[in-house]
């Protein structure tokens, strides 16, 4: 019985050094393959009203001088727009969505200095890939961070859900958006 044991051990540790090849590894790492390509927003005035209202109700709790800059701010970058498109491309993760500049940075999850060349804003981004297989997106500035995690539905729909966290704001705002594969 003992020698059984043994050898069920031996066999087991032999399993996971095989299993700790990095071929291997790669190939059971979750892949942005699946997600690569260009999506058309499909969630109709529903979700335009619902991102509008989630800002709208943060921003209601914010002073009244600056709740106009604060909506403006808010509304323009996280609206949903007519398209996304996700590509890869030597480790690198491009997310592109219709008159916004492309958001680069490594699949790795390292967080890279990103600067907007529409408003000159820094940002802290990174991309990864988690578990389940989605791409979660974090930017950070130095007003708050915004994660946007992009994940295929069931029925091959691209979800796009956001959370935007603020030091100015009381709670998160978070919000959902669905686009379909061209």
């Amino acid at each position: 019985m003992y020698r059984a044991k043994l050898t069920c051990a031996a066999a087991l540790v032999a399993a996971l050094g095989w299993l700790h090849q990095p071929s291997l590894l790669r190939a059971l790492e979750p892949d942005v393959d699946a997600l690569v390509g260009t999506y058309r927003f499909v969630g109709g005035q529903t979700e335009v009203r619902a991102v509008a209202s989630a800002i709208d109700d943060a921003v209601d709790e914010l002073n009244l001088l600056i709740r106009g800059i604060a909506r403006r701010r808010l509304k323009e970058p996280n609206m949903p727009t007519d398209e996304v498109r996700i590509s890869s491309e030597n480790g690198t993760i491009i997310v592109s969505r219709t008159a916004q500049p492309a958001v680069s940075a490594p699949a790795s999850g390292q967080k890279i200095r990103w600067l907007n060349p529409r408003n000159g804003n820094e940002l802290e981004v990174s991309h990864r890939m988690t578990d389940d297989g989605a791409l979660e997106q974090v930017l950070i500035g130095d007003r708050g961070t915004s994660t946007n995690v992009f994940l295929l539905a069931t029925d091959g729909k691209l979800v796009i859900k956001s959370t935007i966290e603020a030091d100015a704001l009381r709670a998160p705002i978070r919000f959902s958006t669905t686009y379909a594969r061209k």
